[in-house]
């Protein structure tokens, strides 16, 4: 960070203290480009991570991409932060943001993604913190002004680096004055710029001083009113107000209270990186109450915890199911090794069974078939669902055979419950039917999940029995989910979508027509003899389609129609002007 940029840090309009009130007065602690030495540089989470430190002032680099958004970065290079390559400068926005912006650092930060700056204003602004706007492109001040207007963060923020139009805009910009020193500052040399009515700032950033906790509490004790600082939580202890304690009033309030109170205290505790808190998430995973168990669970997938799965082990073997089945989600979160749950496949709770069954649907390794099969007809509905998902991710040959074969057992099931309560006039089903109903729906919700892991031609053809099965019942939600998964599987083979086209339930050529919409070019040739089908409806949906899909092989027939067939030329007059929008001539 160069001097002039140091020197516009310790601008902020800080308060002078006075001898009398150097014990009572608080010490502003000011952090360099994030919590950079914590987490990945410049992205949202680096700043949220300041402001937990207890930063009041933070700073950020912001530079404009391609397309004119203001990102946050420092130095442009997509090589230093990124999987990427190239420079912020000559990069789409919608380009950086698939980047991923924080293994660079360690595994632990994978995915996440360089920040707009108008989602770093709201955190700012939602975190009560103050910026500083490292500016490292000329000209981008119209839309920096604009931005903070828009976020309600204008006068929250000091502007640094290349700001020479920002006063031009905004002549209010920067007013306030406060000194800059070193490390070493003594009292009458802070005494005298106080005299002067100027506030003091000690920095502790770039320059060899970075880590020194004994000349930052020194500074403090000399009266300086901020320390700037690379390393927060040193900053934190120096200024009196250190994390520690923070963290010590929360792990309180996780162990004590309401169970609603504790879960968000352990979420909140879960925020903080690089404490050694894993031991202590451990430990609640076991408490019996499932708020709190499954609160540390999430804090435990949240630090990816460096101890790895052994975390874990008392959970897993805990009298306690919730520990047991939160536990095993975690485990699946961080894809941690398979075989660390094969032993709680013989647990005969089902919703430990649920979450080890989705969680091995996630995690590398190998589980034998022999050991799911059985599960895939348990009897609880939604085991055998989750059943369905390990099964597919392990041994997806044998998946192929089982999984369709038990969504149909399950699609009939679900019908014998539906034309008992239509028998009956449709009256309002008991606890115990709505029960069965959700179970059987949350199982095909997942064995469709499984299959859509799958990947041969008696996948697709199981797929399209679900998407054109006609009629309404309890189950009818499959052809939904179904049809969506066959629009980029049946461009081998369009023919039974189209032959769907003409199906008296509009629900199930509805689906049909918009999957080959979606399908892509490969289906347009099909779709095209289907122009000239001697049924009304296939015939029309077929111009609709070659007209969203902007087919331009499809404009010869469409224009004879127009010319020759009126019962379609208002049709294909629409379609052809659709095209040709879509097809500009250039």
């Amino acid at each position: 960070m160069n001097r002039i940029v140091i020197a516009l840090l310790i601008s902020f309009a800080l308060p002078v203290a006075h001898a009398a009130d150097v014990q009572a007065r608080r010490v502003d602690l000011l952090c360099h480009r994030t919590a950079n030495k914590d987490v990945p540089e410049n992205t949202l989470e680096s700043l949220g991570q300041a402001a937990l430190m207890g930063c009041d002032v933070v700073e950020i680099d912001v530079r404009r991409t391609l397309d004119g958004r203001i990102v946050l970065n420092h130095d442009g290079v997509l090589e230093r932060l990124t999987d990427g390559i190239g420079d912020i400068e000559t990069s789409y926005y919608d380009d950086l943001r698939l980047r991923d912006a924080g293994g660079w650092m360690d595994d632990r930060f994978e995915g996440m993604r360089i920040s707009l700056f108008e989602d770093a204003l709201r955190l700012a602004r939602e975190e009560n913190i103050q910026l500083l706007l490292d500016i490292k492109d000329k000209g981008i001040a119209p839309d920096v002004l604009r931005l903070l207007r828009q976020e309600g963060m204008l006068e929250r923020v000091r502007f640094g680096g290349e700001w020479a139009d920002v006063k031009q805009l905004y002549p209010r910009a920067n007013e306030g004055e406060a000194q800059g020193v070193q490390p070493g500052v003594t009292a009458e040399q802070v005494k005298a710029y106080h005299r002067a009515g100027k506030s003091v700032i000690a920095n502790f950033s770039a320059n060899d001083h970075e880590m020194d906790l004994a000349a930052m509490k020194a500074a403090v004790a000399a009266g300086v009113d901020g320390i700037n600082v690379d390393y927060p939580r040193l900053g934190a202890d120096a200024v009196g107000r250190p994390v520690e304690r923070t963290l010590a009033t929360l792990a309180v309030q996780a162990n004590t209270g309401q169970p609603a109170v504790r879960a968000r205290a352990i979420l909140q505790l879960s925020r903080y990186r690089g404490f050694p808190l894993e031991g202590e998430f451990a430990r609640l995973l076991l408490d019996p109450d499932d708020q709190v168990s499954r609160a540390a669970a999430v804090a435990l997938a949240t630090a990816r915890p460096r101890t790895s799965p052994s975390v874990f082990a008392e959970a897993l073997r805990a009298a306690n199911p919730d520990a047991r089945a939160n536990a095993a989600w975690a485990l699946g979160v961080l894809r941690a090794p398979a075989n660390l749950l094969i032993p709680v496949l013989h647990d005969s709770n089902p919703q430990v069974l649920q979450e080890t069954l989705v969680a091995l649907s996630h995690m590398p390794g190998a589980v034998s078939a022999e050991a799911l099969l059985p599960l895939l007809s348990n009897h609880d509905p939604e085991v055998r669902g989750t059943a369905a998902l390990a099964l597919a991710r392990h041994d997806p040959d044998e998946a192929v055979k089982a999984v369709p074969a038990q969504l149909n057992s399950e699609v009939k099931a679900a019908r014998v419950l539906y034309d008992q309560w239509i028998e009956r006039g449709k009256t309002q089903l008991t606890p115990a039917e709505m029960q069965s109903v959700m179970g059987y729906y949350r199982c095909q919700m997942k064995e469709l999940q499984a299959i859509a892991m799958l990947h041969s031609p008696g996948v697709t053809e199981a797929l399209e029995k679900q998407a054109f099965r006609p009629g309404k019942d309890f189950s009818q939600m499959n052809a939904i989910v179904a049809a969506f998964q066959l629009w980029d599987r049946i461009g081998s083979n369009p023919q039974p979508a189209i032959r769907a086209l003409q199906a008296t339930d509009h629900g199930v050529a509805d689906k049909a027509e918009w999957m080959l919409v979606q399908s892509g070019p490969t289906v347009l040739p099909a779709v095209r003899e289907a122009i000239a089908s001697q049924n009304e409806a296939v015939r029309e949906r077929a111009i609709r389609i070659v007209a969203w899909q902007g087919d331009l092989g499809a404009l010869p027939r469409l224009r004879a129609i127009q010319q020759s067939d009126p019962r379609d030329e208002a049709l294909a007059a629409w379609a052809i002007e659709k095209i040709e929008i879509i097809h500009p001539k250039l």
